[in-house]
């Protein structure tokens, strides 16, 4: 039992009722912290000393790790902000449209098997703002770290003189980043020589400009000030 009182022109007011709490985590952050942590501990055991195998599987996990959740925190992050809309939180949406909730809400039900990056296009053209070009940064960017996490998830091995898809991303990542140390030189670029803490950096770092590009298309600034996050 919670029990309210004002004051108001010299007058006490009183309400006795129950009172019900919600609360609503969000996991985007997390995410991200998370991504940017183990991208940290990918380069600590690049810069060690001593050279073992359990350490290369330690390294490995971390780098896989990081690109993984990095694509989470673009998943989670737009999945938030549509239940914004659905959970009435319009406040958020008071520079756009009135009718803007409702037709997220309706988008919603929609998009629950649409890629990603789809959804973030809707959501700018629901809300009348102009969608990122596919073939420019830094659309094109996050598109090659959601492949990469694709092939990591729905990993499909290859022989390495008969490389297919392997070769595509290959093309697309050889030059964004620095080789994994720990790879042989006559290894594939997928999944060895990529797979090392530049990638983790750049992973991040990409989803982390791809966010800010939406919210700032959007007109809306991120709640959080993503650009301290720290991966070394």
């Amino acid at each position: 039992m919670t029990i309210f009182k004002k004051k108001a022109s010299g007058k006490v007011l009183s309400m006795t009722g129950n009172v019900h709490l919600r609360v609503k985590s969000s996991l985007s952050l997390v995410n991200l912290q998370s991504a940017a942590f183990f991208a940290r501990e990918s380069l600590k055991c690049e810069n060690a000393k001593g050279i073992t195998e359990n350490l290369k599987l330690n390294h490995r996990a971390y780098v896989i790790g990081a690109i993984v959740l990095s694509v989470s925190f673009l998943e989670s992050t737009v999945n938030e902000l549509f239940l914004q809309a659905v959970h009435k939180n319009n406040n958020f949406f008071s520079h756009l449209a009135p009718n803007v909730p409702n037709l997220l809400c309706e988008l919603w039900e929609q998009s629950s098997r649409l890629p990603i990056l789809d959804k973030y296009q809707k959501i700018l053209t629901t809300c009348g703002k102009k969608e990122f070009e596919k073939g420019r940064a830094p659309y094109q960017d996050v598109d090659s770290v959601i492949r990469l996490r694709n092939s990591l998830v729905h990993y499909k091995p290859e022989w390495d003189d008969e490389e297919n898809e392997h070769k595509k991303l290959e093309s697309r990542l050889k030059s964004k980043f620095p080789p994994n140390p720990f790879a042989g030189k006559s290894q594939a670029f997928f999944p060895h020589k990529c797979l090392g803490h530049g990638c983790t950096e750049w992973a991040i770092q990409n989803s982390i400009k791809f966010v800010e590009a939406f919210y700032q298309r959007l007109g809306v600034s991120h709640p959080q000030e993503l650009s301290k996050i720290e991966t070394r």
